[in-house]
């Protein structure tokens, strides 16, 4: 999959990528991970236990991340494989949630409450999404979700085989998804191309080198 990912992050557009490795009902984590014959129909019931627990439509959840691939779409981790500690990242799609949860942290900022995770969080609201690993407890919205997802972890376990941290990522909208991991594949496009480059420069030095010690000019 690592060669054909290259090959493709080369050849292909961002929005091809997004839609080949990103959207669909292939999960590594299931598929090859657990190796799951149902992998697919594992996904489906993920989403329905998701959807009945916090009250947002099926097809408004979704899988993404190293879980989803394999292998993290992040610049920065070059080409990491999914490992034991990697978080399980899940999508959640609700103008709802993304602006009740944007003015708990407006509410506890107004208020002065210390949020140590202040930075990230404006962050990822200038990208229209918040992600609630760990968040500060002093609102009572995020105390009640809180309250809400954490029995989710031993089920998770249980019924779907899944013992990773779950990172909780809602989006005000599906357009607010695709900008965001249209941007990170354009990085990463980038960093590949340049890589490849700098592949192609060492391998003619290498060439050149050789072909010196053959005596050949």
């Amino acid at each position: 999959m690592l060669v054909e990912l290259k090959n493709d992050l080369i050849t292909k557009p961002a929005k091809d990528i997004y839609h080949k490795y990103l959207l669909g009902q292939d999960v590594w984590y299931f598929k090859e991970h657990l190796k799951l014959p149902d992998h697919s129909k594992k996904y489906d019931e993920l989403k329905y236990y998701i959807s009945n627990g916090l009250d947002i439509h099926f097809n408004n959840i979704a899988i993404v991340g190293s879980a989803k691939t394999g292998i993290s779409f992040n610049p920065s981790n070059k080409f990491r494989y999914f490992q034991q500690d990697s978080d399980f990242d899940i999508v959640l799609v609700s103008p709802r949630h993304f602006e009740k949860f944007w003015n708990a942290y407006v509410d506890m900022f107004y208020n002065q409450v210390i949020i140590p995770e202040y930075d990230s969080v404006s962050k990822s609201i200038f990208k229209k999404f918040i992600s609630l690993k760990d968040p500060t407890q002093k609102h009572k919205d995020i105390k009640e979700w809180v309250k809400t997802v954490n029995p989710f972890v031993k089920d998770l376990q249980q019924f779907f085989g899944i013992a990773h941290d779950i990172n909780y990522r809602i989006y005000d909208s599906w357009e607010s998804v695709e900008k965001y991991h249209y941007f990170g594949i354009s990085q990463f496009k980038n960093f590949v191309a340049n890589n490849k480059k700098k592949e192609m420069q060492i391998a003619a030095i290498i060439s050149s080198l050789i072909n010196k010690g053959n005596g050949n000019n």
